[in-house]
C-alpha cells in the first residue's frame, strides 16, 4: 500500500492510519490515529480540516519547553491538548536548536562513527531509556482513553513521532514492511525542506563532513526501524512480552488498544 500524507495547506508531514494491514488480516481504523510534524504554523483551515474530517479531539505534543515556547502549538480551545516530553532536555539536533545541532557536529569531529550509528543509538534510547519507559505508558494510556482521533508531533514529525508511531502499530499487530514505509514516508513528505537544507548549507556550514552529518540528520533511513525491530525479536519471545517487560503494559491493553483502532 502508499502511505499518503493528509493534504493541508501548510503541515506537508502529516498522515493518518486508516487502512494499514495487520497480521491477522484487519486493518486500522480511518480518522483516529495521526501522526504529524509541529502545529505552529498549521493554518485555521488546517485545524478546521483536522477537527471537521478527520475528528481531531486529542493533541500529544513530545516536545520541550523551549521548543514549544519557540513555536506553540495553533489549536482551538475545544481539543484537548497533552505534553509527553520524549525528551527532557536539547539533544542531538533532533530539537532543531542551536545548542543541540552543535553537539550533533561535535560527536563526528573524529569521524570515528557513521553519522547513522550515532543516530541509531537515539533511537535505542527513545525505546529503551528510562525517561521513555515512564512516558510511553503515559502516551499509550491517551490512546487507551475515551477519545476520538488523537494526534502526536514532535518538531519535524520524524523521530520522537517516528517512534510512537512504530510502537502504536507495532502493539496493534500491523505488517511490519507497513511500519517500515509509515517511517520513511517521511523523506517523501519533507523532501522540500531537505533539499532546501541541502542547497543552502554550503553558505552557512563550511565543513564538508558537517554538511554530510546534517544531510543525515534531516532524513531517515530504512536501517533505523529493521534495527529496531531486529533488536525486538532478538530480545523478546513476542510483542506482548516486549510491551510487559519494557513499560509495563500488558496483553489485556494490547487487545483493548486492538479492539478500540481495529476493523
Amino acid at each position: 500500500m502508499k502511505i499518503k500524507r493528509i493534504e493541508l495547506q501548510k503541515l506537508k508531514n502529516t498522515r493518518e492510519f486508516g487502512g494499514y494491514p495487520t497480521v491477522d488480516g484487519r486493518s486500522v481504523k480511518h480518522n483516529m490515529l495521526i501522526r504529524s510534524g509541529q502545529l505552529s504554523k498549521a493554518t485555521d483551515n488546517d485545524i478546521k480540516k483536522l477537527t471537521e474530517k478527520y475528528n481531531l479531539k486529542t493533541v500529544i505534543d513530545l516536545r520541550i519547553d523551549a521548543e514549544i515556547k519557540e513555536k506553540p502549538d495553533n489549536l482551538t480551545p475545544d481539543i484537548n491538548y497533552i505534553r509527553v516530553p520524549l525528551l527532557d532536555k536539547a539533544y542531538l539536533g533532533i530539537t532543531r536548536d542551536e545548542y543541540s545541532l552543535s553537539s550533533w557536529f561535535n560527536l563526528f569531529d573524529d569521524k570515528s562513527r557513521r553519522p547513522e550509528d550515532i543516530f541509531f543509538d537515539m533511537y535505542e534510547m527513545l525505546v529503551f531509556g528510562e525517561r521513555s519507559k515512564t512516558l510511553i505508558p503515559e502516551v499509550f494510556s491517551i490512546f487507551s482513553g475515551d477519545n476520538e482521533a488523537v494526534l502526536w508531533h514532535c518538531s519535524a514529525g520524524k523521530d520522537r513521532v517516528g517512534i510512537v508511531s512504530m510502537l502504536i502499530l507495532l502493539a496493534l499487530g500491523v505488517e511490519e514492511e507497513v511500519i517500515v514505509r509509515d517511517f520513511i514516508a517521511t523523506n517523501r513528505f519533507s523532501a522540500a525542506e531537505i533539499i532546501k537544507t541541502r542547497v543552502f548549507a554550503p553558505f552557512v556550514i563550511k565543513n564538508r563532513w558537517h554538511r554530510k552529518c546534517l544531510a543525515v540528520l534531516m532524513g531517515v533511513k530504512r536501517e533505523y526501524m529493521e534495527r529496531l525491530l531486529y533488536r525486538i525479536h532478538n530480545d523478546y519471545s513476542d510483542i506482548f512480552e516486549f510491551f510487559e517487560k519494557v513499560y509495563s503494559i500488558d496483553r489485556e491493553t494490547i487487545l483493548k488498544l486492538r479492539e478500540k483502532y481495529l476493523q
